[in-house]
C-alpha cells in the first residue's frame, strides 16, 4: 500500500494487488482503511510538505512569490498528488464492486477445489524468499482462497475461468419524470414505482404489508410524536373505510400536536436540547409553532432564520444564529449548510477536503456571510431592582469587511461573500445575511430542496437517501437518485409545502410495509452497512421526547396537548426532565450528545422512574389503569392495558398466558396476606408494567 501511493509498484503488482482487494473481503477493508487514512494524513501535513510552516501573517498579492519553474518540494507534491491519485482510482474500482455486487441469488464466485493438505503440501504456508533475500509471508492462504490460487514464486493467478467480480444489478431502463402538474396520486404512484425498481434491481421481494395497529402507532409516532389513545385506535382500527390511512394522515396534519411535535424537533436541530445557552428558547419554538401552524412555505421559514435581525424576545428567529456566533461565526457557517442545504464543509475550515471538491476558500467565502453580524448584549434588570441576564439582539453592520483565513502553508487569504457562484458585492447598504439568505431560498438551486426531502424521507424510514443525511454531494451518491431528484422538484413546486410532503411519504406502499424481515430480503439491513433499499419497515427507537410524551398518554389520555399555549408548560416539564440525559461539550463547535438510548439510565427510568410510576397509579380515578379495573374480565381488562401501551390487541396464546399470570400472582399475594382486592390491583400493574417495558413498546416498528 505505501508503494502504491508513492507510485513503486509496477503494472504487474497493481493488477495483482486489485485481485487481492477485490476478492477478499478483509483485504478490500484493510485498502480503504489505508487510503482513507493516507489521504486525511496527506492533507493534514499540507500536501506532504517536509517544511516548517511559517509563522501567520497577512500578504498582499505584491507580496505572494510567483513560482516560474517548479522546485523539487513541488516535484515531491506532484509525486504524492499521483500517488493519491492512483489510490483514489484504485478506491473507486472497489467502491464500485462492493456497491454492485449482487445478494445471494446472484451468480456465485467460483469455487477452487483444493486438493486434501495430507496429500499436496500447501505452499502458501511456506515463506516465499524475494529477490534481495528477504522472506516474505504470502498474504492469504491459497487452500482457502475461492477465486484465487498462490503460486510459489508469489504470484496469483485465478483459480478458474469465473469472473472475479461478482455480477452487477440489474440495469432498468431509464424513469420517465413527473410532469410538472403530477396530481398527489401520480407522486405517490411515482415513488412506488421508483422504489419497486430498486427491489428488482437488487433482486429482493418486499416484507408484507404492515397491520393497521402497526401502522397506526407507526404514523400517530412519525406525525404527532406519541403513541395514540386506546380510543383514537379503536376509532382506526374499527374503520372500514378504504380511505382511512389518507384520512388519518389529514387529521393528523391538523391534529395540534403536529404542532407541537415539529416545532420541538426542529429547535432541537437548531439549538440542541441544553437550556444553559443565553438564548430565548421559547420565543424560538413560538416562532416555529406560528411557522409549522399557518404551514408556511419551509424556504421562508429558512430565510427568516438566516436573515433575522433585532432581540431574541421579539424576533424568535434571531435565537438561532444567537447559538452559534461564536469562534468568528465558524459553528454558524457549518450548521447552516448542513441542516439547510445537506452539506458537512466544517472540516474544510482549515483545508480542501480529500474526498470531494469542497475547498477551504469555499467555507470562508460563506462564512464571510456572518462578518458584517455583531451580537449586542444589553443589560437588563428584573421587577426587585437585581442585575438579570442581559438581552440579546442581532445587529448587520453598515459594512462587514474582508475575511481572511490562514491556508495550510501559512499564509493568509483573504474572502468574500460568494455562494453557488455568485459573488456579493461588498457595498455599505448590502446586509450580507439577507444576500445568503436569498441565493439559498430562491429555488434557483434544488440544494434546499433535497435536503428538507432527504431529512423528511429518514425521519419517516429511520434512513434517508445518503448517509449521512446531511452530507450530500458527488461523494456520497443517493440509493435513489431518481427519485430524490423527483421529490424536490415536486416539493418545490408545492411551493415547499411541508405538509404535502408528509403525505407523499405516509401514503407510499413502502411506509405501509411491515418491519418484519421476509424470506427474500434478509440483506436490506442497512443496520450492518448494507445499502437500504426501503423493502421493510426500518426499526427505529423513540425519541427522548416521544417516550416521555407517549407515557403521558399511558397514564391519562385526557391530559393530551389540545393548543400549544396549554402545551408550553408541559413541555418545559419535559424539557426539565431531558436535562438529565443531555452533555454539552463545551467546545466551538457547540456540541452536544445524550446518555438516553439504549443505557442503563434508560433502564432504569423505565423500570422504577416517576413517569412509568405515574402510568401504574390506580389511586387516580382518571388514569388507565384505574378504568381498566372497571372492566368485569380479564381478558376485556389485558386487552384494554395492551391496546393502551402497545396499540393492539393481545394474541390468544399471549391473552391465555397474561390469564394464567394473573391468576398465579393474585394467588400468591393473598397467600402472603394480601387483600384481595389490592392483590387484583397489583397484578394488572404488573401486566401493565411488562407492556410498558417491552422492546415492543420503545420501539417504532
Amino acid at each position: 500500500m505505501e508503494a502504491l501511493c508513492e507510485e513503486r509498484l509496477s503494472a504487474e503488482e497493481q493488477q495483482r494487488l486489485e485481485e487481492i482487494v477485490l476478492s477478499d473481503p478483509d483485504a478490500m477493508q484493510y485498502y480503504l482503511n489505508y487510503a482513507h487514512l493516507h489521504g486525511t494524513l496527506y492533507w493534514d501535513q499540507a500536501l506532504s510538505s517536509d517544511a516548517e510552516l511559517a509563522v501567520a501573517s497577512p500578504a498582499s498579492d505584491a507580496e505572494l512569490p510567483v513560482l516560474k519553474q517548479p522546485t523539487a518540494q513541488v516535484r515531491r507534491r506532484s509525486l504524492s498528488r499521483a500517488g493519491l491519485a492512483a489510490t483514489a482510482v484504485l478506491g473507486l474500482v472497489v467502491v464500485v464492486w462492493y456497491v454492485f455486487r449482487g445478494p445471494s441469488t446472484a451468480p456465485q464466485l467460483a469455487v477452487n477445489e483444493q486438493t486434501p493438505a495430507t496429500e499436496s503440501p500447501n505452499p502458501s504456508t511456506e515463506a516465499i524468499v524475494t529477490e534481495n533475500g528477504l522472506e516474505r509471508r504470502p498474504p492469504f492462504e491459497s487452500s482457502q482462497h475461492p477465486v484465487l490460487r498462490l503460486h510459489q514464486d508469489g504470484t496469483v493467478t485465478q483459480a478458474s475461468d469465473q469472473p472475479l467480480i461478482a455480477a452487477k444489478p440489474r440495469v432498468l431502463p431509464p424513469v420517465e419524470k413527473l410532469p410538472a402538474d403530477a396530481s398527489d396520486e401520480a407522486i405517490v404512484r411515482f415513488i412506488n414505482h421508483r422504489i419497486q425498481d430498486g427491489w428488482q434491481a437488487a433482486n429482493i421481494s418486499p416484507s408484507p404489508a404492515a397491520t393497521d395497529a402497526e401502522w397506526v402507532r407507526r404514523v400517530y409516532l412519525d406525525v404527532i410524536g406519541r403513541i395514540p389513545t386506546t380510543a383514537e385506535a379503536e376509532r382506526f382500527l374499527k374503520s372500514t373505510k378504504p380511505d382511512k390511512h389518507q384520512r388519518l394522515v389529514q387529521d393528523l396534519l391538523e391534529n395540534p400536536s403536529y404542532v407541537t411535535n415539529w416545532s420541538t424537533i426542529w429547535t432541537r436541530l437548531l439549538i440542541g436540547r441544553s437550556t444553559s445557552r443565553e438564548i430565548n428558547r421559547r420565543a424560538l419554538q413560538d416562532f416555529l409553532v406560528q411557522s409549522f401552524g399557518e404551514n408556511r412555505p419551509w424556504n421562508d421559514i429558512v430565510f427568516d432564520l438566516v436573515s433575522a435581525e433585532g432581540d431574541a424576545d421579539s424576533n424568535g428567529a434571531t435565537n438561532f444564529l444567537l447559538a452559534h456566533l461564536n469562534n468568528q461565526a465558524v459553528p454558524a457557517t457549518a450548521i447552516t449548510t448542513r441542516l439547510f442545504l445537506g452539506t458537512q464543509i466544517q472540516c474544510t475550515q482549515c483545508h480542501n477536503h480529500p474526498f470531494n471538491d469542497a475547498t477551504q476558500s469555499q467555507f470562508w467565502e460563506i462564512n464571510s456571510f456572518f462578518k458584517q453580524t455583531k451580537i449586542v448584549r444589553k443589560k437588563r434588570v428584573n421587577k426587585k431592582g437585581e442585575k438579570a441576564a442581559p438581552q440579546l439582539a442581532l445587529v448587520s453592520l453598515s459594512k462587514g469587511g474582508t475575511t481572511f483565513y490562514e491556508t495550510r502553508q501559512g499564509l493568509m487569504q483573504p474572502a468574500y461573500p460568494k455562494f453557488a457562484g455568485v459573488k456579493i458585492p461588498d457595498g455599505p447598504n448590502v446586509n450580507r445575511r439577507q444576500e445568503l439568505a436569498k441565493l439559498m431560498t430562491s429555488g434557483k438551486s434544488d440544494q434546499l430542496s433535497r435536503a428538507m426531502v432527504n431529512r423528511m424521507w429518514a425521519h419517516f424510514f429511520g434512513y434517508g437517501f445518503t448517509r449521512p443525511i446531511d452530507d450530500m454531494g458527488y461523494h456520497n451518491s443517493p440509493t435513489h437518485p431518481e427519485l430524490l431528484d423527483a421529490l424536490a422538484q415536486q416539493f418545490t413546486k408545492s411551493d415547499y409545502d411541508i405538509k404535502q410532503l408528509i403525505q407523499w411519504i405516509c401514503l407510499s406502499d413502502a411506509y405501509r410495509l411491515s418491519s418484519r424481515f421476509a424470506a427474500d430480503n434478509s440483506a436490506d439491513d442497512p443496520d450492518d452497512g448494507s445499502t437500504p433499499n426501503f423493502s421493510r419497515m426500518y426499526v427505529k427507537q423513540m425519541t427522548a421526547e416521544q417516550l416521555y410524551d407517549s407515557l403521558q398518554v399511558t397514564a391519562n389520555p385526557t391530559e393530551i396537548v389540545t393548543d400549544y399555549h396549554s402545551a408550553w408548560k408541559k413541555m418545559q416539564k419535559r424539557d426539565q426532565w431531558l436535562q438529565q440525559f443531555v452533555y454539552t461539550h463545551e467546545n466551538e463547535e457547540n456540541d452536544e450528545t445524550t446518555t438516553f438510548d439504549g443505557t442503563i439510565t434508560q433502564a432504569l427510568l423505565m423500570m422504577n422512574g416517576p413517569l412509568v410510576e405515574n402510568s401504574l397509579d390506580i389511586n387516580r380515578k382518571d388514569t388507565i389503569l384505574a378504568s381498566v379495573l372497571k372492566e368485569r374480565t380479564p381478558d376485556a381488562r389485558i386487552k384494554k392495558l395492551s391496546l393502551a401501551a402497545l396499540t393492539r390487541y393481545p394474541t390468544s396464546r399471549e391473552l391465555s398466558e397474561l390469564k394464567r399470570l394473573v391468576k398465579e400472582r393474585t394467588r400468591f399475594l393473598t397467600s402472603h396476606k394480601v387483600p384481595p382486592q389490592i392483590a387484583v390491583q397489583q397484578s394488572y400493574q404488573d401486566v401493565y408494567w411488562a407492556y410498558l417495558n417491552s422492546n415492543e413498546f420503545i420501539l417504532i416498528h
